[in-house]
């Protein structure tokens, strides 16, 4: 028997097994589908749940095909802030609007984005208020399309969809719903003011529920062809990043994480929901961990972005020549350059460089610029510490980009404290099979270190110390 997790990412839709004795299985993958309406890119959920279907098929009849019937399965997939509206019969009747893409114009009032991203609402839901969450979404729908709006009865994001198409059950995750700031963070109940401010229903969000919790029974008409054990559920997984954290920390005990993808996001696990002054400004998230009853401080910097664009100004969009330049040039070679980044959502770019000297050399402007950006993460991730009251002995770094020993060995060098590298190519998905695993076979929880039981032998975990 073998057990699948299953990894709804913006570009990537990624799956992976781990079979009852805890083997992992190599990961499929497959592009993301988007479509585009009007120069904009959507993410269509019912276009990304058919090829999620094909996908899971033939990685069961190809690389989990010796390994007995499916036991169960796990969703994980990118962020709330990404949903689709639904209409009674559970069918998608709006795409989302691709995280990356923006509205000419917003539909929200100003007074009401003011009272969503007051302190006193931050207190509530933990997060300040950004223009590509629930609030705006649907506001832009209720403006643009009235006829749709009315339609939908459902305002879910694309792991509850993918859970429903499974199992025929709507169940959210705890660690998605809250990025709606519509939900009270600490008892999980809908924000009854929040929803009178926005004129939206309780009932539009589906049930939320824990990490690890079952979702319902797998249904096999939902994955023709493939063999599925008597019985077999489909528990909750959730935001993608908790997921891969969860994973993460099963394997190296770490309770601070560093993931670097398209953007980066450190997090640092707590016990309690205490959201203070300090945080509302620096715009840290408080959110739920995979703990029924564990939270998460988090927060986003465009890192990855930067790197892409470093790699396309300077090296012709050659990785490899970026990582050896880095690896190549010595710290603080311009040290009359200032560099600052931006937020994604600003408008005003990603990066200002300012007291650039005349005839410096790419490689030193790609060092100072990720020097910068070490040098800013490093300071939030000991700010964040000292608000979870907690001391950042060891990070684990997780992503690809991580998986570069150039970034990593960069990290170490400004960061100076113990680094776990995680050596997982696709820890959202394997994370997502673990807790399906889990599930299934109580005792399987609490076992041994995924890497001595890989069915890669690359696969060992690092550390940097």
């Amino acid at each position: 028997m073998w057990f699948l997790g299953i990894d709804i990412g913006t570009t990537h839709l990624k799956v992976a097994g781990v079979t009852a004795e805890g083997t992992e299985l190599p990961a499929g993958r497959v592009r993301t589908p988007t479509v585009l309406a009007d120069g904009l890119t959507f993410h269509d959920a019912e276009a990304i749940w058919r090829t999620t279907a094909d996908l899971i098929g033939e990685y069961a009849r190809t690389t989990a095909a010796g390994h007995g019937p499916l036991g169960g399965a796990c969703v994980a997939s990118f962020g709330q802030e990404e949903s689709v509206a639904v209409d009674r019969a559970g069918r998608m009747v709006h795409p989302s609007l691709a995280w990356w893409e923006s509205w000419p114009a917003r539909a929200l009032a100003p007074e009401v984005t003011a009272r969503l991203d007051a302190f006193e609402q931050y207190r509530v839901s933990g997060l300040r208020h950004r223009l590509n969450q629930t609030p705006e979404r649907t506001a832009q729908l209720r403006a643009r399309e009235p006829d749709t709006w009315r339609s939908t009865v459902r305002w879910v994001d694309f792991c509850t969809f993918v859970t429903q198409r499974l199992t025929g059950e709507w169940a959210g995750a705890t660690s998605q719903v809250t990025h709606s700031q519509c939900f009270d963070l600490t008892t999980l109940a809908p924000h009854l003011p929040t929803l009178e401010l926005l004129d939206l229903a309780p009932e539009l969000f589906a049930p939320a529920l824990p990490t690890g919790a079952v979702a319902g029974e797998l249904v096999p008409q939902a994955l023709p062809g493939v063999r599925i054990a008597p019985g077999a559920r489909v528990v909750v997984g959730g935001h993608d990043q908790v997921v891969a954290a969860r994973q993460v920390h099963a394997m190296s005990g770490a309770g601070v994480f560093d993931s670097i993808g398209t953007s980066e996001y450190l997090m640092v696990t707590t016990e309690t929901f205490a959201p203070r002054q300090r945080s509302y400004e620096l715009g840290i998230d408080h959110e739920r961990s995979w703990r029924e009853d564990g939270y998460l401080l988090g927060y986003p910097t465009p890192s990855g972005k930067v790197v892409h664009l470093l790699a396309e100004l300077f090296h012709g969009g050659d990785f490899d020549a970026l990582f050896q330049g880095l690896a190549g040039t010595r710290a603080d070679g311009l040290p009359a350059l200032r560099v600052t980044v931006h937020a994604d959502d600003t408008g005003t770019g990603l990066l200002d460089l300012a007291g650039l000297p005349a005839g410096a050399r790419p490689v030193d402007v790609v060092r100072a610029c990720l020097d910068h950006l070490a040098d800013l993460t490093r300071t939030r991730v000991d700010e964040m510490c000292e608000l979870a009251g907690t001391r950042p002995a060891s990070v684990a770094l997780m992503g690809s980009l991580f998986r570069r020993p150039e970034m990593a060995a960069h990290r170490r060098e400004r960061w100076q404290v113990p680094l776990h590298i995680s050596p997982l190519a696709e820890p959202v998905a394997l994370g997502a099979a673990a807790i399906a695993r889990e599930a299934a076979l109580p005792e399987a929880r609490g076992g041994t270190a995924p890497e001595a039981r890989s069915a890669h032998p690359g696969d060992q975990h690092r550390e940097l110390t």
